[in-house]
């Protein structure tokens, strides 16, 4: 291949230093006759190399349409093998026609350089021809012999044909390979008709399926779903419809499998299989009947998830309890308190929420930061009905955060004032008009008492089956030294007859209300249980103490009985 281009390896007469460019030029005093035929002689170097360049050029054509037809046929190449297949062919493509085409052009032959030539296949000319040229380029001598060595190998050049140095023949067996394959590929191309055709097609990277008796065209091609979704790829069949085919699915990292596929029985060219639970990218690609379908991807999007959340509570400012940091296992919330929650995402998140569980009810939250994965929000705690709550979370792409926790809530409410009398108090208590009723009775309360009230109603003026009725009753407010969680009072009501009907035969129904602090949900407000007192005459309550004296003594005659019989059974015993 590299024999015609080969510089003559003449030894050369020393010449006089000239640049290649002054080389190139023929020089004006060389004879008309010798010119033309050292151009010639060059031009017939140049053609030769540009036909074996052409020659080459198809011949590696043809050759490259072959053998990539044959391996895409055989291994349904994807389209980025066949990219990688058309750069190596334009890079050999291009490297012939720089080799053959454009080195030739900027290394042809100089006058000199066809002078070496020609006398390397013409040894007579010896070495008068590179002489004549180089004389006249620069005469060293008697301008007469010059003139007369010019002459005479000018009439030894006329004899001859200098473009013969060149012989066509070499390119016999590159003309021979040439036709050879270029016969084979247009036969092929021919015969294989029209499948040849979509082979070229995709060569030239057009994205058609192999022609095959079935194609197979995609229904389903590359998407991405959230971890744990159950998918349903389908491929449909374009030409001879296979009862059954089957999919290739191969899992990241794991070999792949073949799962056989039948058609739906509403569409009996569409065949599809259903993947339950995908926890792991994956590829599939559908073979129906000799159909090849593309490879197809299944990515995965991972649902953003809380990585860190932290939760606040601020009670209620009646409490007078300071804000204080919740562990996420302990939340015990005082009703009416301010939860308010921190957290930040695995993910940029597009929208987040608080559900509150039991409540059915949500918070919308806005992502904030400056990588939008951070979320805050604050609850009112309720007096009831929460009992937890969940964060939902939603990504860029819309996925919503999946097997949420949820974060289980008691909420305390906050207990009324609990009133307990001393003992001794009578729940029925009978008074003389002159005296002053007198009640002694501790109220307790989870925070502060903030006021307590006795309630007084005359019940001998109601009707059959009437209860006393709260709302009508008079009220007392009972003085305290000051708001506290705990008092314990001596109250003696001193002017009963300014408030009600105190006089004797009346009855009066009586309880003790106490009021605590709680101004978000409450008050809370305790009654105790009602008593009874009755205004009777001093006569009435003579015998009364009377009664109770003979009772008394009645008892302790009893207990001292008993006593005596206790004695006498231990002396029983004794004996």
């Amino acid at each position: 291949m590299n024999t015609l281009l080969k510089k003559p390896a003449v030894k050369r007469q020393p010449r006089p230093a000239v640049s290649r460019g002054e080389r190139r030029h023929v020089p004006k005093e060389l004879p008309r006759g010798i010119a033309r035929a050292l151009n010639a002689l060059a031009s017939r170097v140049l053609y030769v190399a540009w036909a074996q360049g052409l020659l080459w050029l198809v011949a590696a054509l043809c050759g490259l349409v072959i053998l990539q037809g044959a391996l895409d046929w055989l291994f349904d190449l994807p389209r980025l093998v066949r990219l990688l297949f058309a750069i190596a062919d334009l890079a050999i493509l291009g490297f012939i026609l720089f080799r053959f085409g454009v080195r030739p052009w900027h290394r042809r032959l100089t006058p000199d350089e066809a002078a070496l030539y020609a006398e390397r296949h013409w040894p007579e000319l010896r070495t008068g021809l590179i002489s004549a040229v180089q004389l006249a380029r620069k005469p060293n001598g008697s301008e007469t012999i010059v003139k007369a060595l010019l002459e005479k190998m000018a009439g030894n050049v006329a004899k001859l044909d200098l473009r013969l140095a060149v012989p066509w023949k070499q390119l016999t067996k590159l003309v021979c390979l040439t036709f050879i394959l270029a016969g084979a590929a247009g036969g092929l191309i021919a015969v294989l008709a029209p499948k040849s055709l979509i082979l070229l097609q995709r060569m030239a990277l057009a994205n058609v399926p192999l022609p095959t008796e079935t194609i197979v065209a995609a229904v389903s091609r590359d998407f991405s779903i959230p971890v744990g979704q159950t998918i349903e790829i389908s491929a449909k069949a374009v030409g001879v419809i296979p009862r059954s085919g089957r999919v290739e699915v191969t899992y990241e990292g794991r070999k792949p499998e073949m799962v056989t596929v039948t058609a739906k029985a509403s569409s009996p060219d569409v065949f599809s299989l259903q993947i339950a639970n995908v926890q792991q990218p994956l590829t599939y690609r559908f073979y129906l009947n000799d159909g090849r379908g593309e490879s197809w991807k299944v990515a995965l999007l991972h649902p953003p998830a809380v990585r860190e959340i932290k939760f606040e509570v601020t009670p209620p400012a009646y409490t007078g309890m300071p804000p204080a940091q919740l562990s996420a296992g302990s939340l015990t919330l005082l009703a009416g308190s301010k939860l308010k929650l921190t957290g930040k995402a695995t993910q940029a998140l597009k929208g987040a929420r608080v559900v509150l569980t039991g409540k059915e009810f949500s918070l919308e939250m806005k992502p904030e930061g400056a990588g939008r994965k951070d979320f805050s929000a604050q609850v009112a705690v309720p007096t009831e009905g929460l009992d937890g709550l969940w964060i939902e979370l939603r990504n860029e792409l819309d996925i919503v955060s999946q097997n949420n926790t949820v974060y289980a809530v008691q909420v305390l409410p906050d207990k009324p004032p609990e009133i307990e009398f001393a003992n001794g108090q009578l729940e029925k208590a009978s008074l003389v008009a002159e005296q002053k009723p007198r009640l002694r009775f501790d109220v307790r309360d989870d925070f502060t008492i903030q006021q307590i009230v006795l309630c007084v109603q005359q019940t001998n003026t109601l009707g059959e089956g009437e209860e006393p009725n709260p709302a009508k009753a008079t009220q007392i407010p009972i003085p305290m030294s000051q708001p506290a969680a705990g008092v314990t009072l001596d109250f003696e009501w001193k002017e009963p007859g300014k408030n009600v009907d105190w006089r004797e035969g009346n009855t009066f129904t009586y309880w003790i209300k106490a009021v605590d602090n709680n101004d978000v949900t409450g008050p809370g407000i305790c009654h105790s249980p009602p008593r009874v007192w009755s205004v009777v005459s001093l006569q009435t309550k003579r015998e009364e103490l009377a009664e109770q004296l003979r009772k008394h003594a009645e008892s302790i005659k009893d207990l001292s009985g008993a006593q005596e019989n206790l004695r006498n059974q231990i002396g029983d015993i004794l004996k």
